[in-house]
């Protein structure tokens, strides 16, 4: 179980970790085309970061399970990542930013795999758990966003990376408060990673990932200039994430519910059903504020219930010393190989095909994961707990 100061150094590296990411997703975007970057420019500069999670996490997972030197690597990486942000800013072009940001996100894309290792080896089957202390990384979102719109509207754009590396000073300062966790033992019965990975069941379930993540390459990279260029204030933009984020919190509340009541699967399934109607409604309805209310709170179950499900399904599926990198590989293939993609085509097409488009588009990779999953889906050994 997770107690006492356990629970509180856990929640405030998850509440640190998710603060840099409320500043930085929603408006490094406009910060990038504050320094004159065209839309394809941003769009191959943020998909370095899904393109660092397709190498990164992998290599920080074999080093995790092959060392047994977890939480020093998550120290590592979290001040790395600090350390290598400062190049942001110095723009000396774009050679330079993409350098830069390639470096950073080396870095920062072996935190959270290697951190949700140790969180779910401490709480073990009781996802609930996880859910109690994840949740703080949603209130840390949270407060950033919103008071980073006030923030970039009173300064302008250019206050952004000060403010982030502040975030990622907090964030590398929390590792080291982080509680000891259990290091994996090594058990003979345990799969190796080739017999797991080339099961058919998991190949689908990896697809689904992938095409979830597709999904959300032109949101991560594009919704707050889909909402500026519709007419819509920074603080509006910033009061719209939270509001995702917000829901997000109420869902990891009732996650230990949700748990005992459906499978990991259903969950799952349901999450990539309300991805497809999210994507759609936000492509559009961008001109009504309601539609665009209703698709915010879907967030709670598009990010809060597909993610939670997801790590709990590979903490099952890859069990021993193949839990770092079994974490690795859906921070690979999902936020790393299909985000890469995602972020690369919505860089294009919204240039060729509209703001409409590239969204529906990303609607149908989201449908694409529910009928890959549904068709071949997983078999679990163990139902989570609370």
């Amino acid at each position: 179980m997770v107690r006492g100061s356990f629970y509180q150094r856990l929640s405030s590296f998850y509440f640190c970790y998710f603060a840099f990411i409320g500043a930085f997703a929603p408006y490094f975007a406009l910060y990038l085309k504050s320094l004159g970057y065209s839309a394809a420019e941003i769009g191959l500069l943020l998909a370095v970061n899904p393109v660092a999670r397709i190498f990164g996490p992998n290599l920080w997972g074999w080093l995790s399970d092959h060392y047994r030197a977890r939480g020093q690597l998550i120290r590592l990486t979290a001040v790395g990542t600090a350390v290598v942000f400062t190049a942001v800013f110095f723009n000396y072009g774009f050679a330079w930013m993409f350098t830069a940001l390639l470096l950073l996100n080396i870095f920062w894309c072996g935190v959270l795999p290697l951190a949700e290792s140790a969180t779910l080896s401490l709480v073990g089957a009781r996802v609930g758990a996880y859910g109690r202390v994840r949740l703080w990384g949603s209130v840390g979102f949270v407060a950033v966003v919103i008071v980073g719109g006030y923030v970039l509207d009173f300064f302008g754009v250019g206050a952004l990376a000060p403010m982030v590396l502040m975030l990622l000073a907090l964030m590398a300062a929390s590792t080291f408060l982080l509680p000891r966790d259990r290091e994996p033992s090594h058990h003979p019965e345990h799969a190796s990673i080739l017999s797991i990975v080339t099961r058919p069941e998991v190949i689908a379930l990896m697809a689904g990932f992938f095409f979830m993540q597709v999904a959300h390459g032109p949101y991560n990279a594009f919704y707050s200039i889909h909402l500026v260029e519709a007419g819509y204030t920074k603080k509006a933009v910033g009061w719209l994430w939270s509001l995702g984020v917000i829901a997000e919190i109420g869902l990891f509340v009732l996650l230990p519910r949700l748990m005992r009541a459906y499978s990991l699967n259903q969950i799952l399934l349901f999450s990539f059903f309300c991805a497809f109607l999210r994507l759609l409604m936000i492509a559009w309805g961008v001109g009504s504020l309601t539609i665009l209310l209703a698709a915010q709170l879907l967030h709670a179950i598009t990010f809060g219930a597909f993610h939670s499900a997801g790590v709990a399904m590979m903490h099952q599926i890859f069990r021993g010393r193949n839990q770092a990198r079994g974490q690795a590989i859906y921070t690979s293939l999902g936020y790393g190989l299909g985000g890469t993609l995602g972020t690369l085509m919505a860089g294009y097409s919204w240039e060729t095909l509209g703001s409409e488009w590239t969204f529906t588009f990303a609607a149908t990779s989201a449908l694409l994961a529910l009928l890959v999953v549904a068709w071949k889906p997983v078999s679990l050994p163990v139902r989570p707990g609370t």
